[in-house]
């Protein structure tokens, strides 16, 4: 079939842009919420079920894919990992066993209300399916790189984990919101916390702490349809509820 693209590299952005289209939403309606591992996860029964009961309330109005992040445990395996000199690939493989262990534990709350866990093919190829039969979904936020993770400039903790999986999948999907459940209202750089802020301006400020993975911030930049995530206290009762209604809350992060 004649075409430009013959015996050409799909990498060549000269070549592709003549013939390139606009990027289609598959699931414009999709809400996506990514619960921390460490932030919510690893704190234990008040703080997983509160969030549980939000989302349970959530269900009716709302179609969500709900992901989860790895926590302490990741970290203490990680160590071992690297006391062991394994490569970043087999790190990334290890670090999301937890994250989706904490997805099953989501799914198994929400089972009584037909919400349950899929792995990672399945959320890249049947949510629309699944979200048919369900309002939501679970998923394991990590992203399954596995033996192609690419090694970081420096070590070899992967740079790509939950966060930045979760914000990949709902930038594929052209989700309408995604919002992050940390254990903090927002991001402080310093003077307070912010309403709104820009990716760019977050990464030159550099905060001491940051509540998502840096990189989420530079995924951003080349983003196709998520020009803005929200982070938001799980920690706060009504918070994740007032956030998915559209509400002002926690602080949004735009491209």
């Amino acid at each position: 079939m004649p075409s430009a693209l013959m015996r050409q590299t799909l990498l060549d952005r000269d070549l592709v842009r003549p013939v390139g289209r606009p990027v289609i939403r598959l699931l414009p309606w999709l809400e996506v919420v990514s619960i921390g591992g460490t932030a919510i996860m690893d704190r234990g029964a008040d703080a997983v079920l509160s969030v549980v009961d939000e989302l349970r309330a959530a269900l009716p109005e709302h179609r969500m894919l709900i992901t989860t992040g790895a926590g302490v445990r990741a970290r203490h395996v990680l160590g071992v990992g690297l006391d062991l000199g394994l490569p970043t690939a087999a790190l990334a493989g290890l670090a999301a066993t937890e994250a989706e262990q904490h997805g099953h534990m989501i799914a198994a709350l929400l089972a009584a209300d037909g919400v349950s866990y899929v792995p990672h093919e399945t959320a890249a190829g049947q949510l629309a399916t699944h979200l048919q039969a369900s309002r939501a979904v679970v998923a394991n936020g990590y992203p399954p790189y596995g033996r192609h993770e690419f090694p970081p400039a420096v070590g070899k903790i992967p740079v790509h984990r939950a966060d930045a999986g979760t914000f990949l999948l709902a930038d594929a999907y052209g989700a309408e919101r995604t919002i992050y459940v940390k254990d903090v209202d927002g991001i402080d750089t310093g003077s307070g916390t912010v309403a709104r802020i820009g990716a760019a301006e977050l990464l030159d400020a550099a905060p001491a702490a940051l509540p998502i993975d840096p990189l989420v911030l530079l995924l951003m930049a080349t983003a196709k349809h998520v020009r803005e995530i929200r982070i938001v206290d799980g920690l706060t009762p009504g918070a994740l509820t007032r956030a998915l209604a559209g509400e002002d809350v926690g602080t949004v992060v735009h491209a």
